[in-house]
């Protein structure tokens, strides 16, 4: 231990001096994402326009449904899978800090007061040349030792470098897990609603199937039907009523989904379900995004592509480990067998300066860390081409079936439209005497019948819809993480 008096300046200087000069150096690849016309696949143009939802954080406002609205701002606070993320939100952060502060110097403080006895038949007391030494003696230290690493190589800054694009991977996490859950309960509510209009509907029918066996009963006593006329009224009064519960069932599955997704006591989501709603719009979209902004609207594919910049700098990271890591390293303190003179400058010592390590043999073991992070990086490469080819394919299937249903529920409407007219001419014919009231219920159940596939079509169309909302990415910078720092 060297006497702790003045530090000379100029070795201050100097250290300062080596640490500037040799900071700075990174090996590895520089991360650059890839363009889009890289990513898609060669039959698809970048340029083409794909339909594009309404440019709102909160997309599914577009559906103008104030119960949906209020069940996602509900599970965008209180969602099981979001406090999850936001936990692991915190985690990367916090694991990001860690590494970050490689970076900075590192300062311990250390003290020990001990007995220390020592063997006199050592080395220790071979040379001595006088009898019974000392052996026996208290010891008080106290001091500190920092050391510095200069990251001449780039090993903590790739470091850190990968470590903030994993949290970026994360963060999209959540927002992915946005996405997914607003989908989810946009479905759900959907379902419900034409579930529930559908079970109304069906509830007209059996009414009217009800009728009609009264009145074939009627007829059946007056000797105007056959037996035959009142068992067919009976079968299809008990098939009616066969698609009740079926219809109920589907309302109370669609009301047990919302549970998870939002957290809330089932009762607390019946309420919100108790009043008549309006009947659903399915909102309009419109040919204005292009396939390339896929990868700045879905997530999932954010999430690729900050796998991939982290798998890029790992590579970094495992090439620096083939080089010298330098460290400037010091310690300093007090150190004395008596306590009283342990403040005194014979007492004190110092000790400051440069250190390097380099693993001169390994094996092939970090040759075989830097081929298996560059495998790692191709396999995250592929991960996203993969990414973005399932997202296009998502967006396909949905423009697929949302045309289809859309173009069934289209056609529904105009038979739909041209039954009322029937039944109005039904009813006025009644009116006048001129046709049975029978007649004009098998015109209402023909209007009833057709109610019910329209409103399936229109199901099947808004599900779509929802899908192709998810398949698009929701809106650009909407599921954003939210996580406290």
């Amino acid at each position: 231990m060297k006497h702790l008096g003045f530090i000379p300046l100029r070795i201050v200087v100097a250290a300062l001096c080596q640490s500037l000069m040799l900071a700075g150096c990174v090996v590895g690849p520089n991360y650059q994402a890839p363009k889009p016309e890289q990513l898609m696949p060669q039959h698809v143009d970048a340029s083409t326009a794909l339909p594009a939802i309404p440019e709102s954080q909160r997309w599914w406002t577009a559906f103008h449904d104030p119960a949906l609205d209020e069940l996602v701002n509900v599970a965008l606070q209180h969602s099981p899978d979001l406090e999850s993320a936001d936990a692991h939100i915190r985690q990367a952060r916090a694991s990001l800090r860690e590494t970050a502060a490689q970076q900075l110097p590192q300062l311990n403080a250390d003290g020990r007061v001990g007995h220390d006895q020592l063997s006199l038949a050592s080395e220790n007391f071979a040379n001595i040349p006088f009898a019974n030494p000392q052996s026996g003696f208290n010891d008080y230290r106290a001091g500190f030792d920092a050391s510095w690493e200069i990251d001449l190589f780039g090993h903590t800054a790739r470091s850190v470098e990968a470590a903030r694009a994993r949290l970026g991977s994360v963060e999209e996490q959540r927002a992915d897990a946005t996405l997914r859950i607003a989908a989810e309960i946009a479905r759900n509510v959907l379902d419900y609603r034409y579930w529930r209009l559908r079970y109304d509907n069906a509830a007209a029918i059996q009414e009217n199937h009800r009728e009609l066996l009264h009145l074939a009963e009627l007829q059946q006593r007056a000797g105007m039907a056959a037996n035959s006329d009142v068992e067919l009224a009976q079968a299809n009064l008990h098939a009616a009523r066969a698609n009740l519960p079926q219809l109920h069932a589907a309302q109370q599955a669609a009301l047990a989904a919302l549970g998870p997704l939002t957290g809330l006591p089932q009762a607390d989501i019946a309420a919100l379900f108790a009043a008549p709603a309006a009947h659903p719009i399915p909102p309009a979209i419109a040919a204005a995004s292009l396939p390339s902004e896929l990868l700045l609207r879905r997530p999932d594919l954010r999430i690729a592509e900050r796998q991939l910049a982290a798998a890029s700098a790992d590579i970094g990271v495992a090439v620096a480990d083939q080089y010298p890591r330098f460290n400037l390293v010091g310690s300093g303190g007090w150190d004395s067998i008596h306590a009283g003179n342990l403040g005194e400058n014979a007492s004190r010592y110092w000790s400051l300066g440069p250190q390097f390590s380099l693993s001169l043999f390994s094996g092939g073991r970090l040759d075989a860390q830097v081929k298996a992070a560059e495998a790692a990086r191709d396999a995250a490469l592929a991960d996203y081409r993969k990414a973005v080819m399932q997202a296009l394919a998502d967006v396909e299937t949905q423009l697929v079936r949302c045309q289809g249903d859309r173009e069934r529920w289209q056609k529904l409407q105009a038979s739909q439209a041209a039954q009322v007219g029937q039944l109005a001419y039904a009813r006025q014919r009644y009116r006048l005497g001129e046709t049975a009231k029978v007649e004009l219920l098998q015109a209402d159940l023909l209007v009833a019948n057709v109610n019910d596939a329209q409103l399936a079509a229109e199901q099947a169309f808004s599900e779509d819809l929802v899908a192709l909302f998810k398949a698009l990415g929701g809106s650009a910078g909407s599921g954003q993480a939210s996580a406290q720092e």
